[in-house]
């Protein structure tokens, strides 16, 4: 321990202690990437397949600038125990709905784990991140999707540039306020005009208030960020999940809700919810009981299958681990009892607290064979695991009480955008493995008295009932006293490591442990700013320790939220499996290849140009799907797709070989084999890359426009009148406006084609336009082939089953 200059003992320390007591066989630590998008199986492999190919700092920025515009929409951000959900990895695995705090605390945990210096700015009505490399600082608006550079057009542009008076050759010489804002950002449609990338109509006009110097404000204190959490796929006999990259439906079984709502109903436009369907289906025979059950107790298997108590008028139990992998929505469990007797006894029960409490569910009901159909829907909601416990209690005959099957069915949330994608052409799929250890997780809300079924102990702790956000919950009562919480966790095998730690706010405080503690940890620097994360992993664990107790201890000349507090933490034990043997693992894709374009109309001049009859074309897609034995680890193969556009990616199914077996696909029954394609002059059979475009003048600039075709959405009195007096702003000023889904597409009357530049036609965008890029690197256009992008440098995108032509994000590339 040490002191400041006023005396003040400070720090924190988490310690631990182990209990030796006398466990699952899979394929544990499974992932399935493909060369088509990023790993986001943890932070660092997140990090490593983003940024590995990039040398510079300004290079890994761009590259992760890009994929977290993917990976999230602009909509209401998923709050969990009471805190914006600012984790990387569980945001992009399983949610995706951020604002532009939300956005920002990523980007700076995401940073700092790429070892560079991080800021966090609220500026007016508006939060940005900053991140230090190359001896200056950088904005990376990742909820704007906007990006600024300096007058030299290479260098992104720091929060204090963006918004101050400047002037250049871009402004014709003029000083004007907001000079960045207006001339120099490399996602608008021109100089003074809209974002492109934004998921929401914005002009540089409204940026350059929100970098009005008078309205920065730089937290110094604080980051708003998270981490720790990682996606665990773990994969037994008998079990099989498919992740769908839509949504299954709108009730609440498909969704975590957020703030008591469906977070997808504030924005449905953006497709961000997917769900994932696992299936588990245990074998109850003497020789796979031990490796489907999570724990036996007093239970023995009868042959051909069943479990009963091993002993008359004694009770067994048998536990089982349902695990999600992504998050849980809802638990379905079918089975089937036999009560020979009203004294027997067959209950089932089920704890989302590494079995410290229980919650009674059901209990058997009359003689005979008793069928069960539970579906859970709170009980299991927003958890990762859940252990469910049957006990049989046979009063006259062990047999008399029998567990005859049981089956779970469990419903996970995905984010949509981040699972494996194919593209057009050759894909690598990578298939792999970490550690062969199973996982327990244990992460508390520790708002209020909801984190009390993990404690085993506490001194001196108190938590607020509400999170107060920007400091932490759970705080010491009395000062100058310890103030310490102990969680446990009880594994059924040896264990092999702990991870733990978590989020700390320190400002005078101190963690001490007793003799029987494991120092691992301190924190006793009381520097801004003060939200701290760290996490220990600890490997030396003695033999035979089955049991952990993890201490969080508090002690300072202060007390409250605001001397030294906890904001979260995360414990993750790994133990043994039972059976750590190989199987072979299925790997299966079901997609659908864009073979053209119908129309529901016979007349052959209205199927040729719906859209200037006023039709919507319709996508004609053929459905393909490919499955690999993967046989060893690691493995890559490859899978062609054919097409025209890249295809619609809907499901990936993962499960030991022979797991699936005849069962049919409830959302995607049609699937056929890639040799069974209706035209194999379609097959992709090279790898797709990006094509490298350079783009002259903006040839529309200053030119008149007509409205080509009408609006497809229904506007007000009110929204038509503000988007008609903006209209006519724009073309006295002689701008092009943001071509959206939502607005009238735009016909630019170019003038002559052999004008210079490059002319992109015809009518898909407003108009094309000048984009700046950095050190002369050509821009490489996001799925988008040259020659066959909108106008406006857009990209097309397969939304669902519709084609929407959407503004593009620009990423820049070293030149090959």
């Amino acid at each position: 321990m040490r002191t400041t200059g006023a005396g003040t003992a400070v720090g924190i320390l988490l310690l631990l202690g182990f209990a030796t007591v006398t466990a699952t066989a899979e394929v544990c630590n499974l992932k399935v990437v493909t060369d088509a998008s990023p790993d986001y199986t943890d932070l660092g492999s997140m990090i490593h397949s983003i940024t590995a190919r990039w040398p510079s700092p300004q290079e890994k920025c761009w590259a992760l600038f890009y994929w977290t515009h993917i990976a999230r929409r602009q909509t209401n951000p998923m709050h969990l125990h009471g805190l914006e959900c600012t984790d990387p990895i569980r945001q992009f695995n399983d949610y995706g709905y951020t604002m532009c705090s939300t956005v920002a605390g990523i980007n700076c945990s995401v940073w700092d784990a790429l070892g560079y210096p991080v800021k966090f700015w609220d500026i007016s009505l508006h939060t940005v991140p900053e991140v230090q490399y190359n001896g200056r600082w950088h904005m990376y608006d990742n909820s704007m999707s906007a990006l600024y550079t300096l007058c030299d057009g290479q260098t992104i542009a720091a929060v204090e540039d963006i918004g101050k008076p400047g002037g250049c050759a871009a402004s014709g010489g003029r000083v004007e306020p907001g000079h960045i804002a207006r001339y120099h950002c490399l996602n608008s449609t021109s100089n003074n005009g809209f974002l492109t990338g934004a998921d929401c109509p914005r002009d540089l006009a409204q940026e350059y208030r929100c970098f009005n110097p008078n309205g920065l404000k730089y937290r110094y204190y604080y980051h708003n960020w998270d981490r720790g959490h990682r996606y665990i796929l773990n994969l037994r006999e008998n079990e099989v999940y498919t992740r769908y990259y839509q949504s299954l439906g709108d009730s609440p079984e498909y969704y975590v809700p957020n703030n008591g709502k469906d977070p997808e109903k504030v924005n449905p436009r953006y497709r961000l919810r997917g769900n994932g369907r696992r299936i588990f289906q245990p074998a109850l025979t003497e020789n796979a009981l031990k490796e489907a059950a999570y724990s036996i107790s007093g239970c023995t298997a009868l042959r051909p299958s069943g479990v009963v108590p091993a002993k008359a008028a004694t009770p067994g139990e048998i536990v089982f681990k349902i695990q999600g992998a992504n998050v849980i929505t809802q638990l379905r469990i079918n089975a089937s009892f036999v009560r020979r007797a009203p004294a027997d006894v067959t209950t089932l029960a089920i704890s989302t607290t590494n079995g410290l409490t229980w919650t009674d569910l059901w209990r058997g009901e009359g003689v005979g064979e008793v069928p069960l159909d539970l579906v859970l829907g709170q009980e299991v909601n927003g958890a990762y695991e859940v252990l469910v416990k049957v006990v049989l209690l046979g009063q006259a005959h062990p047999a008399d009480a029998c567990l005859k099957s049981i089956e779970f069915e469990t419903i996970t949330m995905l984010n949509s955008k981040t699972q494996p994608q194919l593209l057009l052409g050759r894909n690598t799929v990578y298939v792999g493995t970490g550690a062969q250890t199973e996982s327990i997780v244990v992460w508390p809300d520790l708002q209020g008295d909801t984190y009390q079924p993990f404690v085993v102990e506490q001194k001196n702790m108190s938590s607020k009932a509400k999170h107060p956000g920007y400091q932490g919950v759970m705080y010491a009562t009395r000062a100058k006293e310890d103030a310490y919480v102990v969680f446990r966790v009880e594994a059924p095998t040896d264990i092999t490591c702990v991870n733990y730690g978590g989020r700390f706010y320190n400002r005078a405080a101190s963690f001490d442990g007793g003799k029987t503690w494991q120092r691992s940890y301190s924190l006793d620097r009381t520097t801004p700013p003060w939200d701290v994360l760290h996490f220990e992993t600890l490997t030396d664990i003695p033999a035979g320790a089955r049991s952990v107790l993890l201490k969080y201890l508090l002690h300072g000349s202060a007390a409250g939220p605001d001397a030294c507090s906890i904001y979260s933490v995360r414990m993750e034990v790994s133990h043994q499996p039972q059976a750590a043997r190989w199987r072979p693992v299925e790997v299966t894709f079901h997609w659908s290849e864009v073979v053209g374009w119908a129309s529901a109309h016979a007349d052959d001049a209205q199927a040729a140009a719906p859209e200037q009859h006023g039709l919507k074309p319709i996508l004609q897609l053929v459905e393909r799907s490919h499955t690999q034995l993967v046989e060893q680890v690691p493995a890559r193969y490859t899978i062609d797709v054919g097409g025209m556009d890249h295809p619609i990616v809907n499901s990936l199914r993962v499960n030991l070989a022979g797991a699936a077996g005849t069962r049919p696909d409830p959302v995607s029954p049609r699937q056929t084999s890639r040799s069974d394609s209706i035209d194999d002059k379609d097959l992709g059979k090279q790898k797709y890359v990006g094509r490298w475009v350079r783009y002259g003048r903006n040839l529309a600039e200053r030119k008149s426009y007509t409205v080509s075709v009408p609006s497809g959405r229904q506007w007000g009195p009110a929204v038509g009148r503000r988007r008609s007096e903006r209209d006519q702003t724009h073309r006295r000023r002689g701008w092009p406006t943001l071509c959206r889904r939502d607005w009238a597409p735009l016909r630019p009357v170019l003038g002559k084609r052999d004008e210079p530049g490059d002319y992109r036609g015809p009518g898909h965008g407003a108009a094309l336009r000048r984009i700046p890029y950095p050190s002369q690197r050509r821009l490489a256009l996001v799925g988008c082939p040259e020659g066959t992008g909108p106008g406006y440098g857009g990209s097309l995108h397969l939304d669902g089953r519709e084609a929407v032509h959407q503004p593009g994000l620009l990423r820049v590339e070293p030149a090959p």
